[in-house]
């Protein structure tokens, strides 16, 4: 059923009913396309749930965490259906077929680009990503807004920072407390294992017709993907650019090789869930007392109180990371 709708679209934009009524004009094929490059640019996000990310960490290949993300990707299982229509058997005049395509597809694309972790001893630290959130990690005189309102005893902070402290020490009844508020940064925590890209595009070529049997080729095309990222499927504009050869074999099959780059458009992927969801906390005070002076003079006592925001929970985030693929297909062609 779904191979008729193409036949029919073709025909329609493409052909007159004096010349498209053979079906030896069609022509279906079937590739492997393998990947050996990337050009995935930088790895970049923020959190929906209000204005409170700061960066972006991860984990490098020596285990470390640190500022940004670069990750690696490695090609997975990639291949094609399609289903052409020569364009020179329209039997146009010269000067008319020498400008229009020689032939355009329909093609399917399915294809699968995964983390590449073999540089990590613990593998799920390769695509372990953190947006972590803005505000102080230290409490300070009269600054009190840690991380969005993460508290002293969250949980919700970054692996790297301690916990905090709580000091006292009694002198004459009174009670010199200190509160070392370290780092307590919230962190929206994610996980990258690749992508998946299932697309249509429809292509078109002009071949070199300078020799009976090997036929150079340039072409390309435009179309939609479902790109699956992040656990999040992703409509979003697609394109191609080829360029190659076929050989053939018999009268009716060839074989084909050539370079291929498969990229989008749009590189912003929205509502990306965390592996870990922070709720929300209240607003609160929490008080500093100090006594500055340990010859027992209760004058010099200092108290210090701390307001501070109601932590924000975490609901979705927006991740930009431009995708774009390269490498070598082969495949074969069947002409009815």
């Amino acid at each position: 059923m779904l191979s008729k709708k193409i036949y029919a679209v073709i025909i329609l934009l493409f052909c007159s009913s004096a010349h498209c009524t053979e079906l030896k004009n069609f022509y279906v094929q079937g590739g492997y396309f393998g990947a050996f490059g990337n050009a995935m640019g930088d790895f970049s996000g923020k959190e929906e749930a209000g204005n409170v990310t700061e960066k972006v960490m991860s984990f490098n290949s020596d285990e470390e965490l640190v500022e940004g993300y670069e990750p690696k990707y490695t090609p997975g299982f990639a291949g094609s259906g399609t289903i052409g229509y020569q364009l020179n058997a329209l039997q146009l005049p010269f000067m008319l077929s020498r400008l229009l395509p020689s032939r355009i597809e329909i093609e399917g694309l399915y294809s699968q680009l995964n983390l590449d972790d073999e540089e990590y001893g613990d593998k799920d630290k390769a695509g372990y990503v953190e947006l972590v959130r803005s505000g102080p990690a230290t409490l300070n005189d009269g600054d009190m807004t840690p991380s969005a309102g993460t508290n002293c005893d969250s949980k919700w902070k970054t692996i790297t920072n301690p916990s905090c402290e709580l000091q006292s020490s009694g002198n004459m009844g009174y009670s010199a407390i200190k509160l070392n508020f370290t780092g307590t940064k919230a962190a929206f925590k994610i996980k990258d294992e690749g992508f998946n890209n299932q697309a249509m595009l429809m292509s078109v070529y002009y071949d070199l017709n300078i020799n009976p049997y090997l036929v150079p080729y340039i072409g390309g095309g435009l179309g939609f993907t479902q790109v699956k990222f992040l656990g999040k499927s992703h409509y979003a504009p697609a394109y191609q650019l080829k360029l190659g050869a076929s050989y053939r074999l018999a009268e009716k099959a060839q074989i084909f090789a050539g370079l291929r780059y498969f990229g989008i458009f749009n590189d912003e992927f929205a509502s990306v869930l965390p592996t870990t969801k922070i709720p929300a906390g209240d607003a609160g005070t929490l008080r500093e007392v100090i006594i500055n002076n340990i010859h027992y003079n209760r004058v010099n006592r200092t108290m210090y109180d701390y307001n501070y925001t109601a932590r924000v929970a975490s609901t979705t985030a927006t991740i930009n990371h431009r995708f774009g693929v390269y490498g070598l297909e082969v495949g074969m062609v069947y002409n009815f």
